[in-house]
């Protein structure tokens, strides 16, 4: 019987230590993502790591233990995914610091006033939840890494469609149009100039 987001969300949560082998999921709720496999329909922990649940890409990922916590310093660049938005702030779970995995989760804060170099008059034009972005922390007062996507490189790398999920592609680089190959809906962000390519 299959775990639902719900019973599973009480089961297991982002941050969680897990094993090789451990089971995580099925695959009627989540995608298996990075540090995962699936037997007869079971998503499973490939390695020793922390659990990240993307209940937005419906997505599981184990993420490798690595000795000690790392922390970004003022000047790196972090990836993360957008975990909520409250008002012109956006939330975002570090997930990387330069090429590292982090080996724990960390929270970074986006304001709407560091979004662009342009003014960004509504934060839900420029970032939603669930995107992926890559940043740079300007800030780390109080162990609150504030971070800037100013910067050509800087910015959304994977979002998903806001009404059915589906991935969003590069319509118009230059007016940072997406669009949804499932639906049709386009959408704007302020994308890192290499959207799409799968780097982070």
């Amino acid at each position: 019987m299959g775990w639902n987001v719900c019973s599973m969300s009480n089961i297991r949560r982002s941050g969680e230590f897990v094993v090789p082998g451990e089971r995580i999921g099925v695959i009627e709720e989540f995608i298996p993502n990075f540090g995962t496999y699936v037997e007869n329909g079971v998503i499973y922990s490939r390695n020793a790591g922390y659990l990240l649940i993307d209940s937005a890409a419906r997505k599981v990922s184990v993420y490798p233990a690595a000795k000690g916590l790392s922390f970004p310093k003022i000047g790196s660049i972090v990836v993360g995914y957008v975990v909520n938005i409250q008002g012109s702030t956006a939330f975002i779970r570090i997930i990387k610091i330069g090429k590292k995995d982090l080996s724990g989760f960390l929270t970074g804060a986006l304001h709407v006033s560091d979004i662009d170099v342009k003014y960004t008059k509504e934060i839900l034009n420029a970032i939603k939840v669930g995107d992926l972005i890559r940043a740079k922390v300007i800030s780390d007062t109080n162990r609150i890494f504030h971070l800037t996507t100013k910067g050509e490189n800087l910015g959304v790398i994977l979002a998903l469609c806001s009404k059915c999920g589906g991935t969003l592609m590069l319509k118009n680089r230059r007016s940072k149009q997406l669009y949804c190959g499932e639906c049709g809906n386009s959408e704007t962000r302020k994308i890192a100039s290499d959207y799409g390519s799968g780097n982070m």
